[in-house]
């Protein structure tokens, strides 16, 4: 008899260990199949005119990417580094100028980006390209009544894994002619 409780023993201890190894490993993969591959999310609108919609790209994406417009302004081309509060850029268009503000500022989450164009300036924005990381989002203004906007505020990159907005990289305008202005 006292084997027979043995072996039952045993038999218990297995049954239960392999219990135990199957609700971890059912536990793993719920979890695996419910987190999902960590990736950037396009965020809130805070109170930007429109929604941003995300744009995933190896590269800093261009107004061409998004139905090719004529004139991008991009902060590549005016300076080496990311966009800075207060940095002004200068550009020219079929022999007229304008001057684009920008204001960078940090949020609860990261950085934010505003921007104006210069007054009496003949130029609006299209579309504005905020990227940080591997990842950018896309603020296509043409969905508004006017087609354009002369000036906006709490732009963002999207947001990463870690639930922040991605520092700011690089920001391009899709310029448009201000019908205004013109």
């Amino acid at each position: 008899m006292r084997a027979t409780t043995q072996a039952t023993t045993r038999s218990t201890r297995a049954r239960w260990g392999a219990r135990c190894v199957g609700l971890g490993l059912t536990t793993a993969l719920a979890v695996t199949f419910t987190a999902g591959t960590a990736s950037a999310q396009p965020g809130p609108q805070l109170s930007a005119e429109v929604a941003p919609v995300e744009y995933t790209a190896e590269v800093n994406p261009d107004c061409s990417d998004i139905n090719g417009f004529a004139l991008e302004v991009d902060t590549d081309e005016t300076a080496p580094d990311a966009p800075v509060n207060g940095e002004v850029i200068n550009f020219s268009s079929g022999g007229q100028n304008g001057t684009i503000t920008l204001g960078v500022t940090e949020g609860e989450q990261g950085q934010l980006l505003s921007f104006d164009f210069g007054i009496g300036s003949p130029f609006a924005a299209g579309a504005v390209i905020v990227k940080g990381s591997n990842n950018a989002n896309v603020y296509d203004y043409r969905t508004t009544m006017a087609g354009q906007i002369e000036a906006d505020e709490t732009l963002h990159s999207p947001i990463n894994p870690s639930g922040n907005f991605a520092d700011l990289s690089h920001v391009a305008f899709c310029i448009v002619p201000d019908g205004d202005n013109t």
